[in-house]
């Protein structure tokens, strides 16, 4: 990460984080019209919560953010592979269908974090679960696509033709804003802990977090306050309030959660229970963080990372390149990992369970 000049900061800010419900894009949404419809209903909703939580006191608000396929939910089940996706469910980032949230952003001079799927003309028969942010002047200043999904595909799967195009900063970008220097990622991202330490190591120190989990797992929750903690970032994690059912109900088996945790691991404010709102709001100091990444004491981790230790790395688990022509459905990615999981039997590092044999 370069920057042409220093970027003069804002020490202390709040952010707000909105929990919304979606209307999924189903199996039965069968035209590009229909699933923009559905996703510009989602949009509408997601930006009335927001604007009803900025209220009043909007100015004390500079970032704004929202849960991960906040337009669309996941194609979990899709029946009708990568090409169906594709046409009913993904947009350009920028494109028309974000203008809402851009005005959005101008209109009440804040920064916005957002996630959805995404196509680029660059790599047709592709889509990309991607994060974004957003500036107050309506320009989107970084994009990061999911590198690991078990259901969508990655810059990963057709790795070397990707940076060849985007560069290796690509990957893991970073951008320095007057809100300290911003990272992104998504949902079970979280578990991998190697996403949230290049951030870091590239300078972030706020990792916004969109998302669609459950914060009944407890893993999974540990991991949004250790990702805090181990690199002395703020984490704003976003989840969804829960989505819309066939019958009209809201489903909640991934929602609720949101919350705000500052850079020792410790939450600042969340949101408990499923359904949409617009509580969760912090402070965020990004002064009082630069100084404790400056302390000697023995919490200041970046600092005490000794990376030549970590000979594993060096060795390939899942294969990069594998998709170097588009992969058609999800079953593909699964048989992916069943051949990693097999070759690393074979070589003896994960022996089988006894109900296998």
């Amino acid at each position: 990460m370069t920057a042409a000049k220093p970027v003069e900061v804002l020490s202390r800010y709040y952010a707000l984080a909105c929990q919304t419900i979606i209307k999924p894009i189903t199996g039965d949404v069968e035209t590009p019209a229909e699933g923009r419809a559905i996703m510009r209903e989602n949009l509408d909703a997601a930006l009335l919560l927001a604007r009803r939580g900025l209220g009043n006191g909007r100015g004390d608000v500079k970032l704004v953010t929202f849960p991960e396929m906040f337009l669309t939910l996941a194609p979990v089940g899709w029946p009708r592979g990568v090409k169906g996706w594709l046409d009913v469910a993904c947009v350009e980032v920028p494109g028309p269908e974000l203008e809402p949230l851009f005005q959005f952003a101008r209109d009440y001079k804040v920064y916005v974090g957002a996630n959805c799927y995404e196509y680029d003309p660059k790599w047709p028969m592709r889509y990309f679960n991607c994060s974004f942010l957003v500036n107050p002047s309506g320009q989107v200043i970084l994009k990061y696509r999911r590198l690991h999904s078990h259901i969508s595909p990655s810059p990963h799967d057709f790795l070397d033709a990707y940076v060849q195009v985007e560069g290796w900063d690509a990957l893991f970008p970073v951008a320095d804003t007057e809100l300290g220097r911003i990272a992104t990622f998504p949902c079970m991202e979280i578990s991998k802990p190697e996403v949230a330490r290049m951030f870091a190591m590239k300078g972030a120190e706020v990792l916004l977090h969109p998302t669609g989990d459950s914060p009944d797992f407890p893993g999974w929750t540990a991991c949004k306050h250790a990702r805090a903690f181990e690199n002395n970032c703020y984490v704003i994690s976003t989840n969804t309030g829960g989505w819309v059912s066939r019958r009209g109900y809201l489903e909640s088996t991934n929602a609720g959660g949101t919350k705000i945790i500052n850079y020792m691991g410790t939450t600042i404010n969340e949101t408990v229970a499923p359904g949409e709102s617009m509580k969760t709001r912090g402070l965020i100091d990004i002064e009082q963080l630069r100084a404790h990444r400056h302390s000697r004491n023995a919490f200041n981790m970046i600092a005490q990372m000794r990376t030549e230790l970590y000979t594993e790395y060096k060795r390939t688990i899942t294969p990069p390149n594998r998709f170097q022509d588009p992969m058609k459905d999800q079953a593909a990615l699964h048989k992916l990992y069943g051949e990693t999981m097999e070759r690393m039997t074979a070589e003896g590092l994960f022996p089988r369970p006894q109900l296998d044999k």
